[in-house]
This record gives C-alpha cells, sequence and structure tokens, in this order.
C-alpha cells in the first residue's frame, strides 16, 4: 500500500510568525539567519512557486524587523554571547572570528566583539589552545605516551584548529600541575 501525499498546508504570514516566535524560544540567533530559517520554511512548503514567494519575502523582511525592534533578535547580544562560549570551549580567536562570521554577523562588528573579549581575557588564544587540549587529551593530559609521533599529531591537530604554532609547542611541552594551575585561575 502506497501510503498518501501528505498535503501541503498554503503558506501564510500567520504560520510564518508563529514559526519564528518558536524557533525565537529554541535557539537565540542573527538577523541573517533568521531570515534563512524562514526562507527555508517557505522552500518547504511552495518549492516550486514564484509568484507566492515574492510575497512570503516580503513577509520575512516584515517579521524580521518586527523580532529586532522587539529586541527578540540582536546581533549585537548574540555575537557577544557566541564568541564567549566558543572562547571557553577552547577555539581559537581565527575560528571563533569564522564561526561569528558564518551565522551573519557584520565583520565590523565580529571584529568589535573579539576586541572587547580580548580585553576581558588577557592571552585569550592561550588559555583557549589550553581548553582545546584538555578536551582534546594532548601533551600532559594525554592518557597514551606513544613517544615524538604522538605529539606531532597533536601539533598538527592544535595549529589546524587556528592556533599559532609557538603556542602550541609551549603548551604541549608543559607539565599537567601547570596546565591545571591556568585553568583553575580562570
Amino acid at each position: 500500500m502506497e501510503k498518501e501525499a501528505k498535503k501541503k498546508r498554503p503558506l501564510s504570514r500567520d504560520y510564518l510568525v508563529r514559526a519564528t516566535y518558536n524557533y525565537l524560544q529554541r535557539f537565540a540567533t542573527t538577523e541573517k539567519n533568521l531570515r534563512a530559517v524562514l526562507g527555508r520554511k517557505v522552500h518547504r512548503r511552495m518549492p516550486e512557486s514564484d509568484d507566492g514567494a515574492l510575497q512570503a519575502l516580503v513577509w520575512i523582511d516584515e517579521i524580521v524587523q518586527k523580532a529586532v525592534a522587539q529586541n527578540l533578535v540582536n546581533d549585537r547580544q548574540y555575537a557577544e554571547a557566541k564568541a564567549r562560549s566558543l572562547m571557553r570551549s577552547g577555539n581559537s580567536t581565527r575560528t571563533i572570528y569564522q564561526k561569528l562570521l558564518a551565522k551573519g554577523i557584520a565583520a565590523s562588528l565580529a571584529t568589535e566583539v573579539m576586541a572587547a573579549l580580548a580585553e576581558e581575557f588577557e592571552d585569550m588564544d592561550f588559555l583557549a589552545a589550553v581548553k582545546y587540549a584538555r578536551k582534546r587529551r594532548f601533551g600532559a593530559f594525554s592518557i597514551r605516551h606513544d613517544g615524538n609521533e604522538l605529539v606531532e599529531k597533536e601539533l598538527a591537530s592544535m595549529c589546524r584548529a587556528g592556533f599559532p604554532y609557538e603556542l602550541v609547542s609551549r603548551i604541549l611541552m608543559m607539565s599537567r600541575v601547570e596546565l591545571e594551575d591556568i585553568l583553575y585561575e580562570h
């Protein structure tokens, strides 16, 4: 037996408003990302229709502007929170900056947020690299000690994650006690 094709309900402004509020209840987001989410919903509801899509774009613009006016979507707050979260989880400054840009944060705002974060944490990349090493069990946090080959792999992995070579080699040579003291201080 074949399943009957589920009829798609027509797209309406009310549907997009409800979808927006439901999304914003669950996730913090940027203007650009909210537009993309709503655009995907429109595309799922009416993939081949061009005439309704223009009206839907107008609705999306209105809904996003209303969300911004109500301060439900605030790119600055999102960027600050996201950057702080990414830094705490061990991401390099380069990675954080790129992730902010990917989420639709303007380059000038991302630079501003990164500068503010750098003021808050003196040596942000160093602390993030130590957290990354702990998370990945590299260097002194390693549970296996296979010699030089393992150190080279760990060094390459941390460099690919966006940390400078000198910083990575310094962290991989530090003792576990020194690294834990650094983490405890912050």
